[in-house]
């Protein structure tokens, strides 16, 4: 019989989320880590406004995409006409134009994805309301079309951080999850997403802290990691608040 056990940690929350790693103070506790975040909106009295960018696309690589098969069909609609100079039906000119038409349509869904796809869906935190309000997209494939939006919003009381690693393909990392809990227990209602990182939750554990400190009313300065947008994400900001929405998660009760 070992002399000592060493206790793995286990989640709290039921059921507990898919490749759980750890789970954050309650929100209305000292917290352990100094509060720090990555991006910030907004600061104030009443409410603040983080951003949450969708990492699920390379979006460079989208842009480079659409431009390569642009060359390519104009590249194959020529090849098609240059060799069509040697016959005297339009076999090779029909198939040039065919292949274009395809390496066109390719390169203008790409371009559509790059400029027209939303990325950046906010969370707005009201201390004076104790509320969290989320903003979000109801994915759809076609980029052509405008894509609705859903706002939820849940008391802060009822928010319990957890962090999980994903390993995706496109979308590997630890993820900060905000799950709300019917009042009182550890029973999870639903999750939602907070922030994500790639190689370490060191900073995901700061931004919860940054959160509960701003939620529990204490000071917290406005000097995130990173300033403005990245560069990848800038064609397409966030949509507008219903004017309701607008109204009840930037003002006081």
């Amino acid at each position: 019989m070992p002399l000592f056990t060493i206790e793995e940690p286990q989640p709290k929350l039921n059921p507990p989320i898919q490749n759980w790693r750890e789970d954050m103070p309650e929100n209305h506790e000292p917290q352990l880590v100094p509060p720090k975040l990555r991006w910030l909106t907004t600061l104030g009295g009443t409410y603040l406004e983080i951003p949450r960018y969708s990492t699920e696309m390379i979006w460079a690589g989208v842009f480079a995409w659409a431009i390569l098969t642009f060359i390519l069909s104009i590249g194959v609609g020529a090849f098609g006409f240059i060799i069509q100079g040697g016959y005297d039906d339009f076999m090779f000119t029909t198939i040039g134009m065919g292949g274009a038409t395809v390496f066109f349509t390719m390169s203008l869904f790409g371009l559509k994805t790059y400029f027209r796809q939303p990325r950046d869906q906010p969370i707005r935190l009201n201390r004076k309301r104790q509320k969290v309000y989320l903003f979000e997209y109801k994915r759809r494939w076609f980029p052509w079309l405008k894509w609705p939006t859903t706002i939820r919003s849940y008391n802060w009381a009822d928010v319990h951080g957890e962090i999980r690693y994903s390993s995706a393909r496109n979308d590997s990392g630890y993820q900060l999850f905000g799950s709300v809990c019917e009042p009182g227990t550890n029973k999870v209602v639903t999750r939602f997403l907070i922030a994500k990182e790639r190689s370490s939750q060191e900073m995901l554990c700061q931004i919860w802290s940054y959160l509960s400190v701003y939620m529990q009313h204490d000071s917290v300065t406005a000097d995130p990691v990173e300033t403005g947008r990245p560069d990848d994400w800038r064609p397409r900001k966030a949509d507008r608040w219903p004017e309701d929405m607008e109204r009840e998660s930037t003002t006081a009760p």
